[in-house]
């Protein structure tokens, strides 16, 4: 097994600050009486700003910092957000803590290439989250986060080696009590090989078997079970916006935080998106309810990404939007598909036009045909929404690309030219609609002109004008 720890020590910034493209400084205060800075982002950190600062200091600094109080249940929701994205990469991502996610990585060495590429697509991904990460991986998953504690990006493969490669970690990579840590240190113990030397039996004794137990899972001595998380069956997750904004790419910005979230959701349970819904909640009022459909499933951030530009730049919102809610309503199986003969060229995607028009159209502008079982031509269609339908049968016989609104007879549609030279085939008797007011009796040819052009005409066998020749529609 190899168990890889991703440790988000920014966190309580970025659980914030992810979803703000603007560059300002920006800090997370914690602290009641007397706050001081939690955390600080770049900008805010190079007008002065540090971390343990107090908060009436860092204004003092910097006028225009944002000061935001940390707010645990937005860690949490990121972190879970985190193991969601994760599942694409191991069925059961663990969280634990307050900052990290544990990941069994093991069963999935071959399909990433090797455990050095299996890291890196895992950290490649984190940015487009807005969370970054230190990544360790060993045989253990309390070995993997006592280096991810010790800030020890590495990566150990073989057993063996934990006990020599664990040696160096200082002390708190153990995370026990604060005062055992203490107690540790007045008799010299600073690192996790002079914790090992110490004798076991008065190790335990002085500081409780729990100790004992942390240390043999970290070897493997012990088992180390972890709890998987629970992902929900339903994609959803909720983003704050530092400020409120109803700018399209502030909006955007958040949201694609969000979409790359979803991702990785889908590519772990083989899923393609087919309907989706964005919920941007305004501070007073309703939220403003922005839905996508798709005609073929689909988990790509960057193409679900340009649908949700087109959707948001036609809608006018009546307040700032406070927070953003991705959920989704329907998502199917994600079959393969063919690629191109010639590697980098991917073939023409028709379902991504129509996506983009109902996008900016709306659903209601954009409809698809699909035959109708009625022989009457002017009656064997239907409209229905551009989405994936089972294929209906088609008539038999040849059938116009182009079909006129209403049959016009052929003197006027030929306008005085030469009438047509041959009929070319038929006739097909079409006759229908009988049991109710709409009832024709026709005989249909393909009649070509003298200047080579095809049309689809037919006689009246009844009505008004009986044995008169009609044009209901032109070949391409």
């Amino acid at each position: 097994m190899l168990w890889a720890c991703l440790r988000f020590p920014l966190l309580p910034l970025e659980a914030l600050a992810r979803s703000d493209p603007d560059d300002t400084p920006l800090a997370i205060a914690e602290g009641a009486t007397r706050p001081r800075i939690l955390a600080c982002n770049a900008r805010a950190h190079a007008v002065g700003i540090c971390t343990g600062m107090d908060v009436s200091a860092a204004l003092a600094l910097a006028p225009r910092l944002r000061v935001h109080a940390r707010k645990r249940t937005l860690e949490s929701r990121a972190l879970e957000e985190i193991a969601q994205w994760a599942s694409q990469f191991t069925p059961a991502p663990s969280l634990e803590g307050e900052d990290s996610v544990l990941l069994e990585i093991g069963g999935g060495l071959k399909l990433f290439g090797g455990p050095e590429r299996a890291i890196a697509a895992i950290r490649a991904g984190l940015p487009a989250l807005g969370f970054s990460a230190l990544a360790a991986a060993a045989p253990t998953p309390t070995a993997a986060l006592m280096l991810a504690r010790a800030h020890r990006e590495r990566m150990i493969v073989d057993a063996a080696l934990l006990r020599r490669e664990l040696a160096p970690l200082p002390i708190a990579a153990v995370d026990c009590p604060e005062q055992s840590m203490q107690a540790l240190a007045d008799i010299g113990v600073h690192t996790v090989g002079a914790l090992l030397a110490l004798p076991r039996d008065g190790l335990s004794r002085r500081f409780g078997p729990g100790l004992i137990a942390t240390l043999d899972r970290a070897l493997g001595r012990l088992p180390d079970p972890r709890l998987p998380f629970a992902a929900p069956e339903q994609f959803s997750t909720r983003l704050e916006l530092p400020a409120p904004a109803w700018e399209v790419e502030a909006l955007l910005f958040g949201s694609r935080r969000l979409l790359a979230a979803l991702g990785g959701w889908l590519r772990g349970r083989g899923l393609g998106a087919m309907r989706l819904r964005l919920d941007l909640i305004h501070e007073d009022g309703p939220p403003s309810l922005l839905a996508l459909n798709l005609s073929t499933p689909s988990r790509d951030p960057a193409h679900l990404g340009a649908l949700l530009r087109e959707r948001l730049e036609r809608t006018r919102l009546p307040a700032r939007v406070e927070a953003i809610v991705l959920a989704t309503e329907q998502c199917e199986p994600l079959t393969g598909r063919d690629l191109s003969l010639f590697p980098g060229v991917e073939a023409a995607e028709d379902s991504h036009l129509i996506e983009r028009l109902c996008a900016r159209l709306g659903d209601e502008a954009v409809c698809a045909l699909r035959p109708y079982p009625d022989h009457r031509p002017e009656l064997a269609w239907r409209t229905h929404p551009p989405a994936r339908t089972s294929p209906a049968l088609l008539p038999p016989g040849p059938r116009p690309l182009w079909l006129l609104a209403q049959p016009q007879r052929l003197d006027q549609f030929l306008r005085g030219a030469q009438p047509p030279v041959a009929l070319i085939d038929g006739p097909e008797r079409i006759e229908s609609g009988w049991w109710e007011d709409r009832d024709v009796r026709r005989d249909y040819f393909l009649a070509r002109t003298r200047s080579g052009q095809t049309l689809w005409v037919f006689k009246e066998k009844s009505g008004t004008d009986p044995d008169s020749w009609h044009v209901h529609g032109i070949f391409a």
